[in-house]
């Protein structure tokens, strides 16, 4: 957002350990960090977003395996400080986040244990501040990869089956409002992520 790049909230323990609601910003410009109006309470986990000026929080948990949030929070740079927007309609976390059209579409994502995934597609408009549905996710899973590519919402691996990764790479396509099927990946695996760049879609 505005040149700057975002971190808020997140997880400084293992397994969901010591969450934080710490926000800063960093400027790539000045090489600067820089400590920011922090989060009503600490979470981990939080899908986040840059849309019409301000930066919106959503979702996350408090710590360990349970306590996931419905929390939407809205940061305004212009005066460093958060207001609260209307929640998630089912509280989770490690969800996949995306902008289209001025509008967010959060992906997937868990409601407690690595083993509760869901497909959901919520939709949110800044615009009336309300949530609608969308296609959900043809496989449900958290801790994805995700970026936008040549006018499809891509999601690539994640969490978990069975005690193991997914290798599953599917993309909503956005004009035609439909769920595609990709050759999965070479191996499966979560907590990476993924970005286009120079017309080809990596992940790392």
């Amino acid at each position: 957002l505005n040149g700057k790049i975002y971190l808020v909230g997140g997880f400084a323990g293992g397994h969901h350990t010591l969450p934080s609601k710490g926000v800063y910003s960093y400027d790539p410009k000045t090489d600067t960090w820089q400590t920011l109006a922090p989060l009503s309470d600490v979470r981990g986990g939080v899908a986040l977003a840059a849309v019409g000026g301000k930066l919106h929080a959503i979702g996350g948990r408090i710590m360990g395996e349970m306590g996931t949030l419905a929390d939407h929070d809205v940061y305004d740079p212009a005066t460093n400080s958060w207001s609260k927007a209307a929640p998630l309609p089912t509280a989770r976390d490690h969800a996949a986040i995306f902008v289209v059209d001025g509008k967010i579409h959060l992906i997937g994502g868990r409601t407690g244990e690595a083993t509760t995934n869901v497909a959901l597609h919520d939709i949110y408009d800044p615009a009336t501040d309300k949530w609608t549905s969308g296609p959900p996710m043809p496989t449900g899973r958290s801790s994805t990869a995700f970026a936008e590519y040549r006018g499809m919402l891509f999601i690539a691996g994640g969490e978990c089956r069975m005690g193991k990764t997914y290798d599953e790479v599917e993309a909503y396509d956005i004009k035609a409002n439909r769920w595609l099927t990709f050759p999965p990946l070479p191996a499966g695996r979560h907590g990476f992520a993924a970005a286009a760049a120079d017309d080809k879609l990596f992940f790392f």
